[in-house]
């Protein structure tokens, strides 16, 4: 479970290899607990706290002991094999007091597309008739124990968010309560009236997977006809905020090889962003193809990540990559070294 490696080894006074989602993360997904979502690198997999949860009631004190136990494995550089090459890993004086401040919600299934990267799309036997467990009650008792603190991310994944029983009043709850870092990761089919209200309030971060930048395209990928009604809805967060507002309204574009990775595509996708009043790029790749070929990546697709850099300069874009490419990018620059 844990492994030694020399290089988490600190020779700082009071320092240590560690990570916020170690640190500080709880992550709900269907059927368990883990301390964080990142799943892209060697390790590729979620260091577990709890196995077989439903909603049941948390026993705090046992979370945050499992939190120390890692923070007493990493201080000897021993780290779990599921965090082996995490690109969040770094080397600094933590905070050890206890509590979380990043808080990743994703533990349903349902959704209003059927994207073909998806596994629960492709595998809806496994999940048909499942209904999710209630957060709301668990996050008001984390704010009433002052252990959820304001200031650090709290992340919606899925499954559709907004499709969610409880998506807007723990929206509007968190909101009530003067939280901010709100990230929602939303197929964007569906408006949602107290996400409109956490951007108008430059609290909440909307993440819309439009992956295309053709209604033809779209349906490909999405396999649902839904083009027009997504880019109104991002239409209709970006432009009901303001100026500053604008930068947390993005488009994700989820490259797929043999499908969207090409410039053309590319290029009408950040225009039509630009034309909707977005200030964020938003770039990944497609986790299924990414494993299989992480060792042999293509050089078009440097390329074609590079010129999304150049085309979000000349359109005044803040410009990310998520977790696979990220991690592919450091492995470049690895073996450049």
């Amino acid at each position: 479970m844990f492994v030694y490696n020399e290089k988490f080894v600190s020779k700082k006074e009071g320092y240590y290899y560690s990570c916020p989602w170690i640190e500080h993360g709880l992550v709900f997904f269907k059927y368990k607990l883990a301390m964080c979502c990142n799943c892209g690198h060697e390790g590729s997999s979620q260091p577990l706290i709890r196995n077989n949860f439903i909603g049941q009631r948390i026993d705090w004190e046992r979370i945050f002991k499992v939190k120390d136990m890692y923070r007493k494995f990493h201080k000897k550089g021993k780290f779990h094999t599921g965090c082996l090459s995490c690109p969040y890993l770094e080397e600094k004086q933590w905070d050890t007091s206890r509590y979380i401040d990043n808080l990743y919600i994703s533990h349903w299934t349902d959704c209003n597309s059927k994207c073909i990267y998806c596994f629960e799309a492709n595998n809806p036997e496994q999940f048909k008739g499942k209904r999710p467990y209630s957060v709301l009650p668990i996050i008001k008792d984390m704010q009433e124990r002052g252990i959820l603190r304001p200031g650090g991310i709290i992340s919606f994944g899925g499954g559709e968010p907004t499709l969610l029983d409880e998506f807007e009043d723990i929206v509007n709850y968190l909101l009530d309560n003067y939280y901010w870092g709100i990230r929602v990761h939303s197929s964007g089919i569906k408006y949602s009236p107290a996400l409109a209200r956490a951007i108008n309030e430059i609290r909440a971060y909307v993440v819309v997977s439009v992956d295309s930048g053709s209604k033809e395209t779209y349906k490909q990928v999405k396999r649902v006809d839904c083009y027009d009604k997504v880019r109104e809805t991002i239409r209709k967060y970006a432009l009901q905020t303001t100026f500053l507002g604008r930068f947390l309204v993005s488009a994700k574009y989820i490259i797929i090889p043999g499908i969207n990775d090409n410039v053309q595509e590319l290029d009408s996708w950040m225009k039509a962003n630009y034309d909707a009043g977005l200030y964020t790029t938003v770039l990944d790749l497609e986790e299924g193809w990414y494993l299989q070929n992480r060792n042999n990546i293509p050089e078009h697709l440097y390329q074609l990540i590079e010129h999304a850099r150049k085309q979000a300069k000349k359109y005044n874009s803040n410009f990310e990559l998520y977790e696979r490419l990220q991690n592919l990018m450091n492995d470049k620059a690895k073996n450049k070294k």
